[in-house]
């Protein structure tokens, strides 16, 4: 029988190492292999590998301490960081601008979200320090959110904030670096944003333009559904953003514009990418009809005021969904159209520029998208294109067909 290979030897920054379990279990430091220096055979104290390998790096920085290759005064190994104290850092450093590792303030509250629940996940465990926010650790506490029932993408964000800041603590030598860590995560596939079809569109369009306090919102559907803005980007367009002899609509991200952030009207794009677009004849349609407002914003709301994402959407929800939604009736456990958002409108727009022969590059550019993998969570082919296109590719030659029909005949 042959012999079971033996690991590879670890090689740290001052010794080179075996990684070896005791029957028991727990592992030791192998340093014979460095016949220079007598650094034996100690124990790490755990049954954990990752929490090993973390343990023999700082065995190795006191062995070379003890053998004089490190003198004391040169070791520089941080105190540990207590969960809320690295929170807070984390935190203070978010909120400095955006040009010095800032993020903005929707970035701010999903993780102030995110403290929140692993604030109440530590205590459950009784993690006090980031330095017990190990690989382990961090994939424990990803289980314990998928046993709260959090959608897959949320699990893969908040693990991925953990990991930022672990990451972030050792940058700021707030910790060993030791204690840094790698956790690959793959993308969950697929999207739970409904995505309408032409017929539901049209209807709820119908729907508003035949009451007049719903008109505003029938004027906002068809600019999101037909120009694939997000509804922030519709809510801060100006008539200086849209070109009518180009028939073209040029945004443009203003962080950089300290005017525009004083007056309350800067405009913030995701991935902060200006692009331009075609404008749709539909789209022009409603822009011909609308007043113009000395603060020089395009749309506005049913009492004329500045749209608001959350109202635009409780609105939609509210006052068209919920009325139309026995129309287009939902199968019990399913997205459907009772499930709509204002999101699931640029959705639409791009399974429909996609479904009539738009092409990826003109997707991207219109919708400010870079990478072309997104592309696949907002393309919804439906069945009936399925079928359509299979009975259109021609398999077999049909002139051979009907030739080897005649010889039979």
């Amino acid at each position: 029988m042959p012999r079971k290979p033996k690991d590879a030897p670890i090689v740290c920054e001052h010794f080179t190492w075996y990684l070896r379990r005791k029957p028991s279990g727990v592992y030791f430091a192998d340093g014979r292999i460095n016949s220079q220096y007598d650094v034996g055979k100690p124990s790490l104290g755990t049954k954990d590998r990752e929490e090993a390998l973390r343990r023999l790096r700082e065995l190795d920085l006191q062995k070379a301490i003890e053998v004089g290759l490190v003198e004391i005064v040169d070791q520089s190994v941080p105190d540990d960081v207590e969960l809320g104290r690295g929170w807070q850092l984390y935190m203070d450093r978010c909120e400095q601008p955006e040009i010095l590792e800032g993020v903005s303030e929707g970035t701010r509250k999903r993780y102030r979200a995110v403290r929140d629940k692993h604030t109440t996940f530590c205590e459950e465990k009784g993690y006090k320090t980031w330095s017990t926010m190990t690989k382990k650790t961090t994939k424990e506490y990803g289980v314990w959110l998928a046993k709260k029932e959090y959608a897959d993408r949320t699990i893969v964000l908040e693990l991925n904030v953990i990991c930022s800041i672990v990451k972030w603590l050792v940058e700021e030598e707030h910790l060993p670096p030791s204690c840094r860590f790698l956790l690959k995560l793959s993308k969950p596939d697929g999207t739970t944003t409904f995505c309408y079809t032409k017929q539901q569109v049209t209807r709820m369009i119908a729907f508003c333009y035949a009451s007049p306090t719903l008109v505003w919102l029938g004027q906002v559907i068809t600019a999101l559904a037909t120009s694939g803005l997000r509804i922030n980007e519709l809510a801060k367009l100006r008539w200086t953003d849209v070109d009518f002899p180009s028939n073209t609509i040029r945004l443009t991200d203003e962080r950089a514009r300290p005017r525009r952030k004083q007056t309350g009207q800067e405009r913030r794009i995701k991935g902060k990418r200006g692009r331009a677009l075609p404008m749709h004849p539909a789209f022009r349609e409603v822009l011909a009809v609308l007043p113009r407002h000395r603060d020089g914003l395009v749309f506005r709301g049913q009492k004329g005021g500045r749209l608001s994402d959350r109202r635009v959407l409780e609105a939609l929800q509210g006052r068209v969904i919920e009325p139309l939604k026995d129309e287009f009736p939902t199968p019990e456990g399913e997205i459907g159209f009772a499930n709509g958002t204002i999101h699931g409108l640029r959705h639409f727009f791009c399974s429909e520029a996609y479904r009539n022969g738009a092409k990826d590059a003109e997707l991207l550019e219109w919708l400010g998208h870079r990478d072309s993998e997104i592309m696949k969570l907002y393309r919804h082919l439906r069945r009936e294109d399925s079928h359509r296109r299979m009975e259109q590719i021609n398999f077999l030659d049909s002139d051979d067909e009907e030739d080897r029909e005649s010889d039979v005949a």
